[in-house]
Parts: structure tokens; sequence; C-alpha cells
């Protein structure tokens, strides 16, 4: 495992403990999470009768948009250090 890999794990990790955390602690984002729990087990129900050609089509797509926003995530916590890393720098703090 290079380096790479290593630090992606751990923002992987810390990212995912933030969010964990957050929704433990705000009623407002439990519920943002329901919102979104709620449709996709509709959506699940739903599509289990259509042809696989379809459903696999349905699938693909969810699946992308779910891993192009992770990706979005992982850029914007990892741009948001460098910025803080700039910031700090510019107050003489570092």
């Amino acid at each position: 495992m290079d380096r790479e890999e290593i630090y992606g794990m751990v923002i992987r990790e810390m990212t995912e403990t933030a969010v964990r955390e957050r929704n433990e602690h705000s009623p407002e984002d439990q519920e943002l999470q329901d919102r979104v729990a709620r449709p996709s087990k509709e959506m699940q129900e739903k599509i289990k009768d259509l042809p696989e050609d379809v459903k696999k089509a349905i699938t693909d797509y969810v699946e992308a948009t779910l891993l192009a926003a992770d990706h979005d995530c992982m850029y914007l916590y990892e741009q948001g250090a460098k910025d803080c890393v700039v910031l700090l720098k510019k107050l003489g703090v570092l």
C-alpha cells in the first residue's frame, strides 16, 4: 500500500467518523438521512419487478451518482484542509 492509499483511507475514516458524529448529535441531519432512506427502500421495492436491463441501468446510474458525490466530498475535505493551512499561515499561526 502506498502513501496515497494510506492518506485516502485516513481521510475516508475521518470523514465517515465526522458524519456519523454529526448525525448522532443533530436531529436535522438524522432527519435528512431518514428522508433519503425511505425513498431508497421504496425505489428498491419498485424496481425489483422491472426487466433486468432496466434495473441494471437504474442501479448503475444511482451508484455512479453516489460515487461522484463521494469523490466530490473527498476533494472538498482535502481542499478544506489545504485552505485552512493557507489561512493559518496568512494569520501567522503557522
